[in-house]
This record gives structure tokens, sequence and C-alpha cells, in this order.
């Protein structure tokens, strides 16, 4: 250890200049660290489901039951990527069926979110993931 201090001894020692900056390296870090940790909280995916366009013509019953549900963790919640295919909803409400009683619903076909999501603003108004709209 005395060939190290020896050889750091033109340094000097640890006086008010070295104090200070260390002091503003270190005040430095606390912004650095608010930026790094911010993609936690902008890039959280809220729970979401498939948009149903709200121009499409059919009934508030069949608006809610237009996404299937799944059972995660003991809850039951809409599933995030497949709707039932919207034309025959649209068919099903024009001729006033319902979908608890005159259709089966686990016999219509599924389709992809082809109109994008609807996100739940339970916790975030907005996030990266809700506003270019791709949901992991």
């Amino acid at each position: 250890m005395e060939d190290y201090d020896e050889g750091i001894a033109f340094l000097g020692n640890w006086g008010r200049f070295q104090q200070m900056i260390f002091f503003l390296l270190c005040a430095t870090a606390v912004p650095n660290g608010f930026n790094s940790l911010s993609i936690v909280f902008l890039g959280d995916s809220p729970a979401h489901h498939c948009l149903i366009p709200e121009g499409l013509n059919i009934t508030e019953e069949w608006r809610k039951a237009s996404i299937p549900t799944q059972v995660v963790n003991g809850e039951t919640e809409y599933s995030r990527c497949r709707r039932y295919r919207l034309d025959l909803i649209s068919n099903f409400s024009a001729l006033g069926l319902s979908p608890s009683k005159d259709v089966n619903l686990s016999q219509v076909p599924l389709e992809g979110c082809s109109d994008g999501w609807t996100y739940s603003k339970e916790i975030y108004q907005s996030t990266i993931v809700t506003e270019v709209s791709t949901p992991h």
C-alpha cells in the first residue's frame, strides 16, 4: 500500500477541491437515475383488449359480448388479442339475436385486433404503448 500512496502523492490530499468535485459528480447521479428508471413507468403495457369500432351498428349487449373472456390467475378478463368476427356479430345483432340465449359464442370464429386496442386508464393515462398502440 505504501507504493500506491507514494505513486499518487503528487495528486495532493483530500482537500476542498476534491470534495467539491466529488459532490458535484454525485449530484448528477440523481437526475440521471430518474431518466434511466423512467422507462419502467413510461413503457408499461396497461390492461387492454381489442377495440370495437364506435361506428359498428350493434347493440350494447353484443358490444360487451364481442370480446371473449378467459380466466387468468383465477380472475376472468377480456382476451387481449382476439375478438369474435365483427361481421358475424353485426349480423347477429341486426337479426335481434341475444349472445347469451340465441347464439353459442364458442362456435363463432375469432379474429385478431385489426382495428387496434382499448387500454385501461385505471393506472396510467398514457404510456409509450398506448401512444404507439402496439401492446406486447
